[in-house]
Parts: structure tokens; C-alpha cells; sequence
């Protein structure tokens, strides 16, 4: 291909998955340069025949417990991947009860020393906190990772409540939010973004009267979502009320939606492309019709399919949902992927469930780079 005009040659490299390209980058300094171009990165990631590739990643964590959460330490071990449609083969689970999965040591280098969440991915990159309020941007295809500056917020550490990863259009813009409630203090709820594309922190000068029900978030639509609650008094007693609070990446702006049931307990999170509320083993509403209230639907809990397998659900546990319609469970110490639509599951792998937490995404193989563009 030496002999081909460059233009003919990036046609062709546009069209190679990311593991390939990145070997390509090693053949001589013009392809180097042009595979690590910006605008070679993000034409790659537009095109249709790359956003298929999607890969399965979970955290190999050994957490050791203190006398409180803030107080356990986590030693990171690395981290296991797999190709998203190596699921839907009928061969892939092992005797044991678990599929094989490509391992990734490099993780190890993020030197993480207490628990972490592994948030929302967003064009091939990850977003992973721990207690301590370290943040790291990586991209496991790539095994590039960018630890954010330290956040000068002092309330970081004291009230860090949920946070999310996404992308600002307008702007062309990676950003962290990250929310802090202060529950002990008042019913305030506040918001910090940190831009990739700055490399700073800001502060949101809007105050949200509320508190963060619970630590799930979930992004949809240009957002990040989470449950609040609210206290008011009808003259005799205090009533709590809960809402969805979204907090939009672009005009940095909150907004608020009801929920179907004014309830504690609810776990938020996306199927099937909209907002979804989670209670126990069987209730479960979705929002139809993303901003419209009446559009609450009262679906079949995937508990369901592992009931009808014969296998209690009542030691069971809905982690999150993994590309919209595949639901992530711990059941008697096997990590299980559940399929909402057709009602069936798979086993995983085993896993300690003391460990396990919210450490699985699915990302995209992508060149995106998780680091500050150069001037």
C-alpha cells in the first residue's frame, strides 16, 4: 500500500477496527500521524461499520471492608473484556459456568486504593471514581487514561453523592458531572462539571432545593438522571416526595419529572432507551415516551425468567442494564445477563458478590482518546 496516495490509504484504514488500526500505526510515521489525527478519530467513529463493535467489561476488584464504606480499600487486579456478541452464542459458557474473557493488566497502573464505580461509558471511553474522589478516563481499547486534576470543591469528598460521563455536542466537549447533596444540612443539591476539553473543574451556580434519593444515575438523552426527594407538610406531618432530576451536559441546566409511584425504594436506571424504575423483585415502570408523564408503563421484571428457570430470586440482585435491553443480575454468587424482551438469562461468570458493585459497562472500540486535545 506504499505505492497508494494517502487518501486512498485512509478510505481504507477508516474501514479496520480499532485493534487493527492501532497495529497499523506501528508500519510507518504517515500512518501513525494520520490514524492519531482528530478528525481521522472521529470520522472513524461515525462511520456504521465500527458502531458495532462493542465490548463487555467488568473490574477484577479484592475489596478489604472497613468499619464504614468510606473506609474500605479496594486493590485493583485488572480487568476482563469481551466481545458484546460472543453473548448470543449457545457455546460460550464453560463446565464451570462461566465464559472466557480477554484479560487487561494494565489497569493495575491506575493505582486506585479505595472502592470504585465504574460510571456510564460514552464513545468508547470509561468513567471510573473511587471513594478517595480520584477520577480516571480510559479507553480500553486503546489503553489510554487520563486521571482528572484534583477537583478543588471541598465538598468532593464530604457529600459526593452519584456522578456520570457523557458528551456536549454544542461544544465538542467530554464532561464528568458529579452531584453532591447535603443531607445533614439541608435539602440542597449541587453540581460540578469538569470539562475534557479544558481540563477544569467548574461549579454550577444553580442550587437544586432537593436532596439525591439514592446513588444511581443514569444517562439518556443528553443527561444525567437521578431519583430526589423532597420534604413538605401538609400542617400535621412530613411528607416525603420524590421526583427524577436530570441535569442536561449541554445547557448545564436541571429539570425535573414525576415518577408513577410517590415511593421509597425505586432504583433508576435506562431499558430499552428509556427511563427505567426498579422496586424489588417485580415491580418495574418505564417511561414510553421520554419527558411525558402519562407514558409510565408497568413492565414484567426480568426476575421472572430466572423464577421460571427454578432458581430463587429472593438472594437476587438487579445490578444495572448493559446496552439498553440486557440486564446485569447476582444471583446465588453467579453474575447473570438477563434478556428483559425475551424473558431467558445466561450465566456469566461466577463472582463474590461481596465484591462485586458497579463495577461492568459495555463500551465501543474506539480511538478516543481520553486525553486534553492539544492546542
Amino acid at each position: 500500500m506504499s505505492s497508494l496516495p494517502l487518501c486512498i490509504v485512509e478510505i481504507i484504514l477508516l474501514r479496520l477496527p480499532v485493534k487493527f488500526l492501532i497495529r497499523c500505526k506501528s508500519v510507518c510515521k504517515a500512518w501513525q500521524s494520520l490514524i492519531s489525527d482528530p478528525y481521522f478519530i472521529k470520522t472513524h467513529l461515525k462511520l456504521p461499520e465500527t458502531q458495532a463493535r462493542s465490548r463487555f467489561c467488568i473490574i477484577d476488584e479484592l475489596r478489604r471492608h472497613g468499619i464504614n464504606t468510606n473506609n474500605s480499600t479496594a486493590t485493583v487486579r485488572g480487568a476482563f473484556t469481551k466481545d458484546w456478541d460472543a453473548f448470543s452464542s449457545d457455546d460460550v459458557v464453560t463446565a464451570g459456568g462461566s465464559m472466557a474473557f480477554d484479560y487487561i493488566s494494565d489497569y493495575k497502573n491506575f493505582n486506585f486504593s479505595y472502592c470504585i464505580r465504574l460510571f456510564s461509558s460514552c464513545d468508547g471511553l470509561l468513567c471510573i471514581v473511587d471513594l478517595s474522589g480520584k477520577i480516571v478516563i480510559w479507553n480500553p481499547s486503546t489503553r489510554q487514561h487520563h486521571q482528572l486534576p484534583p477537583n478543588p470543591d471541598p465538598n468532593m469528598l464530604k457529600f459526593l453523592t452519584c456522578c456520570g460521563f457523557g458528551y456536549d455536542s454544542s461544544s465538542d466537549d467530554y464532561k464528568v458531572i458529579v452531584v453532591y447533596t447535603f443531607r445533614n444540612i439541608s435539602e440542597e443539591t449541587v453540581v460540578d462539571v469538569f470539562s475534557l476539553k479544558s481540563n477544569k473543574w467548574k461549579s454550577i451556580e444553580e442550587t437544586h432545593h432537593t436532596t439525591v434519593a439514592t446513588r444511581d444515575a443514569t444517562v439518556l438523552r443528553g443527561a444525567l438522571h437521578w431519583l430526589n426527594r423532597s420534604t413538605s407538610y401538609d400542617g400535621i406531618r412530613k411528607l416525603k416526595l420524590y421526583k427524577i432530576t436530570a441535569f442536561d451536559f449541554e445547557k448545564e441546566e436541571f429539570r425535573e419529572m414525576p415518577i408513577p409511584n410517590n415511593d421509597r425504594g425505586f432504583k433508576l436506571t435506562v431499558v430499552g432507551g428509556c427511563l427505567c424504575l426498579h422496586k424489588g423483585y417485580v415491580e418495574m415502570w418505564v417511561m414510553k415516551e421520554y419527558g411525558i408523564d402519562t407514558s409510565w408503563t408497568k413492565i414484567t421484571s426480568p426476575f421472572y425468567s430466572i423464577l421460571r428457570s427454578g432458581i430463587s430470586f429472593l438472594d437476587s440482585t438487579l445490578l444495572q442494564t448493559l446496552n439498553d435491553e440486557h440486564l446485569l443480575l447476582l444471583s446465588h454468587g453467579r453474575l447473570m445477563l438477563c434478556d428483559h424482551r425475551e424473558n431467558t438469562y445466561k450465566n456469566i461468570m461466577l463472582y463474590d458478590s461481596d465484591s462485586f458493585r458497579n463495577n461492568a459497562n459495555i463500551y465501543k472500540e474506539t480511538l478516543v482518546s481520553p486525553h486534553p486535545p492539544t492546542p
